[in-house]
C-alpha cells in the first residue's frame, strides 16, 4: 500500500506526525480516554489493512488475477490475430477484384488454372494408392 494512502502518515511523508496525533488539541497533553480512543481507531485502522491484506493473499484472488491476465492476453492476441487475417483477405481481395467490385480475370483464371492441377493430381494419388 503506497504510503500516502496508509492511515498512520499524513500528507505521504514518512516520519510525520500521524493524523491521530493531529487530533489532539496542541500544547495540552492527553488523558487515558484520548489515549485509549487514538488506540482504538488504530486498531481498527490496522484490523482494515489485515483484512485488505488477507483478501489479497487468498488463493481464489491471486487464481482471479492471473486468469484475469490470460484472458486479457488471449484477447490482445486474437485481435491482433484478426487485424493480421483482415489485412490478408483485404489484400487478396483488392488483388482479384477491381475497385467497383468485379473480377479481375486475368489474375482469377490462373488461380482456377492452378486450383484445378492440384485437385487433380490429389485426385490421381488417391486412385493410384488403391491399386
Amino acid at each position: 500500500m503506497p504510503e500516502s494512502s496508509r492511515p498512520d502518515h499524513q500528507d505521504g511523508k514518512s516520519g510525520g506526525s500521524s493524523r491521530y496525533e493531529a487530533e489532539k488539541p496542541k500544547g495540552k497533553t492527553e488523558g487515558p480516554d484520548e489515549i485509549e480512543a487514538r488506540i482504538r481507531r488504530r486498531r481498527a485502522a490496522l484490523a482494515d489493512t489485515l483484512d485488505e491484506l488477507a483478501v489479497r493473499v487468498h488463493p481464489k484472488t491471486i487464481v482471479g488475477d492471473v486468469r484475469t491476465r490470460a484472458l486479457s492476453a488471449v484477447d490482445r492476441r486474437a485481435g491482433q490475430a484478426y487485424i493480421a487475417v483482415n489485412r490478408t483477405v483485404t489484400g487478396a481481395r483488392t488483388g482479384l477484384v477491381t475497385r467497383d467490385g468485379s473480377p479481375r480475370p486475368e489474375r482469377l483464371i490462373p488461380i482456377a488454372l492452378v486450383a484445378v492441377g492440384v485437385v487433380g493430381l490429389l485426385v490421381l494419388g488417391a486412385r493410384r494408392r488403391r491399386r
